[in-house]
């Protein structure tokens, strides 16, 4: 028994390792005081941390455009998330498997294609580039919070929101005071991965960005067209920190096992 304990701890660990690795050599060679992507680094420097946020076109794709668009475009989601949650779970009518599946249908196509379908669509109308990059944003992050909030409020017993009416409450005031309380691990697990989402997305960006409004990603992307210095590996470096960050104020908040079981 002993013996199989020890092979499975042991290929757990393996593959953890296989996983993690890639990861551990970006950030390794962030680090590297040269402009060779090598690893493992020569040295260790902080020049391209601070060549990054010296670097106004690298600042302005962070700071201006995927943080801001993160933002809006977790809060847009999740609150469309919550609704059609509300209507799929509490409201049983004839058409809620249509709405239900209408919903969640940008899961199963490939983002590339709706890129170019946004991007046929929209530019006929004279969306600009900023509204467009939400928009995208928002079919793409929509999915993935309304799978978080539409688990945790099946979970939510009615007898509560019923005995909060009973007891004189209104419909808003039974949604705040008892539905949105009871479900908060799911309302803040789909803002966090929406964010994720919106902030690390290529392919929807790729077709939606214009001059002055390109993401993070694109902007590496169209960097390493032409250059491969340790300064993509620094950027890298710092969303991994923010996705820790994220995952870190998640557990201290609601706690990780709590959300993964949504």
């Amino acid at each position: 028994m002993n013996s199989r304990r020890f092979l499975f701890l042991g290929f757990i660990i393996l593959t953890y390792a296989y996983l993690l690795s890639p990861v551990a050599v970006v950030i390794l060679t962030s680090f590297n005081p040269t402009r060779l992507s090598v690893f493992p680094p020569t040295g260790f420097s902080l020049m391209w941390y601070k060549e990054f946020f010296q670097d106004p076109t690298f600042m302005n794709a962070f700071f201006n455009v995927s943080l801001k668009v993160g933002i809006i475009v977790s809060i847009a989601s999740t609150l469309m998330a919550i609704m059609a949650s509300i209507a799929i779970v509490r409201f049983r009518f004839k058409g809620v498997t249509f709405i239900e599946t209408f919903f969640l249908s940008p899961m199963m196509v490939p983002h590339i294609l709706i890129g170019i379908s946004l991007l046929l669509f929209l530019t006929k109308f004279m969306v600009g580039d900023m509204l467009r990059l939400i928009i995208g944003h928002i079919i793409i992050c929509t999915p993935i919070a309304i799978r978080a909030i539409y688990a945790s409020l099946s979970g939510l017993d009615p007898s509560l929101e019923e005995a909060a009416r009973t007891l004189g409450a209104n419909r808003l005031q039974t949604f705040y005071l008892v539905t949105l309380r009871l479900t908060f691990s799911g309302v803040l697990a789909a803002v966090i991965f929406s964010f994720i989402i919106s902030f690390t997305d290529v392919n929807v960006s790729l077709f939606l960005t214009g001059p002055g409004i390109t993401t993070l990603p694109i902007e590496i992307f169209t960097y390493l067209q032409w250059e491969s210095t340790p300064v993509v590996a620094a950027i890298t470096t710092v969303q991994v920190a923010m996705i820790i960050g994220f995952s870190f104020l998640l557990e201290k908040l609601v706690g990780l096992s709590t959300v993964m079981k949504y």
